[in-house]
């Protein structure tokens, strides 16, 4: 009988610990970096992984390019981003909201800063006619889009009343340093972000304008134009009924004050005036390139050729596709990246040790740190957190499979 109940507890046991194996990946859009996310949503994953039995929570540092590509290859169970990103992406990957990021104090909506030197002589948005503005995408929310309508409320147009736009990648950091070091007259960040800067010593407040930040006057932080629902948390298509409740479940009861969270989450708010700008700055693309095509004629065949066959360029920016010269040279180099160092440098740029990524990929500390030091000379990069700020800004933090 004594053995029967050995070999009981033997598979109670060994079921208990394949199911506290079970990992659940929380995808998080970077938008200061790899490193800083897995650090600023380290704390969720881990009441997560406390209050959800059986599961372990892990965060996953995504950009605005690699993002698409962990939904469709089932990486992901959750994901947690700004909410034009999450409105840009549900329909194709039938993303469901299951709660609202509720900060400090209470707040559920965050506004946009347009930034400028506080000696440059710029007080108000109309004063960038004919300047350089940084920005992190076309297809960035808080990092573009929203400034666009902040532009568009004044009777600005960016892309034809501005001299150029700059889109420079994430993180948000190296346009406030852009700005500061006068490479461009302004800056389009996710507005408290200046503040929270501020407050960690990297600079003073008085070195900054925001621009039009009488826009939210009761609002704590200095933004320019509307404030828009704060970042949900969803989940994937596929996940386990039990697991997406349980989640849900301890999500909102971060409301009672005992998780020890800084960032708290509410039932889900609306975004359905996150979807209509969405919707009226892509009209707005749409409409910059057929307009010349309307007064030639041939309306409707060019506008079912233009609309179906390919999202539009922004032809007045400097994007992505078309990129400057300096930005070219930077990627040239990550291309010549190995297959090995690629993945050595997603690790990094995950925030892991080099003693952890030894362990991960079963070769020995050694090759992790001549590995590290290739990766510094080869990309130019100098230091270990200028190289993790180049690989997120041009999408390779998440191993990118380009070069040899």
């Amino acid at each position: 009988m004594w053995r029967i109940w050995q070999i009981l507890a033997i598979i109670w046991l060994a079921s208990s610990a394949v199911a506290q194996d079970r990992v659940a990946h929380i995808g998080v859009l970077a938008f200061r970096g790899a490193e800083t996310t897995v650090d600023a949503w380290q704390p969720l994953a881990n009441y997560l992984s406390a209050d959800v039995d059986g599961w372990r929570f892990e965060i996953v540092p995504v950009t605005l390019v690699s993002a698409p590509e962990a939904l469709e290859s089932g990486r992901l169970q959750f994901f947690v981003t700004n909410p034009g990103h999450y409105v840009s992406l549900a329909p194709e990957f039938g993303l469901s909201p299951l709660a609202t990021r509720e900060k400090s104090g209470g707040l559920m909506h965050f506004g946009v800063a347009v930034i400028a030197r506080n000696s440059a002589g710029i007080s108000t948005l109309g004063d960038l006619h004919g300047k350089t503005v940084a920005a992190v995408s076309p297809e960035a929310f808080g990092g573009f889009q929203l400034g666009w309508q902040a532009f568009m409320a004044q009777g600005i147009d960016p892309f034809t009343d501005l001299k150029k736009i700059k889109f420079m990648g994430f993180p948000h950091d190296e346009i406030i340093e852009s700005v500061r070091r006068g490479d461009v007259d302004a800056g389009i960040i996710r507005g408290g972000l200046l503040e929270a800067l501020a407050a960690e010593g990297r600079f003073s407040m008085d070195e900054f304008v925001v621009l039009r930040s009488n826009s939210q006057m009761d609002f704590p932080y200095r933004v320019s134009g509307e404030l828009m629902p704060e970042w949900p948390f969803t989940v994937v298509p596929g996940v386990d009924k039990s697991l997406r409740e349980s989640v849900a479940l301890s999500l909102l009861q971060t409301q009672n004050g005992e998780s020890g969270l800084q960032d708290t989450w509410s039932a889900p708010l609306s975004y359905e005036r996150v979807r209509l700008l969405i919707a009226a700055f892509e009209a707005r693309e749409v409409s910059a390139i057929l307009w010349p095509y309307f007064l030639a004629g041939g309306v409707v065949l060019l506008l079912i050729g233009f609309v179906w066959r390919r999202k539009p360029k922004l032809a007045t920016a400097e994007t992505p596709e078309t990129p400057d010269p300096e930005a070219a040279a930077t990627t040239a180099l990550f291309d010549r990246l190995t297959k090995r160092e690629r993945e050595v440098l997603a690790l990094i740029c995950a925030g892991k040790a080099s003693k952890e990524i030894a362990e991960k990929l079963g070769v020995s500390l050694k090759t992790i740190e001549y590995h590290r030091a290739n990766l510094l000379q080869k990309t130019k990069a100098g230091t270990s957190a200028h190289l993790v700020q180049l690989a997120t800004r041009f999408g390779y933090d998440l191993g990118k499979t380009l070069g040899k």
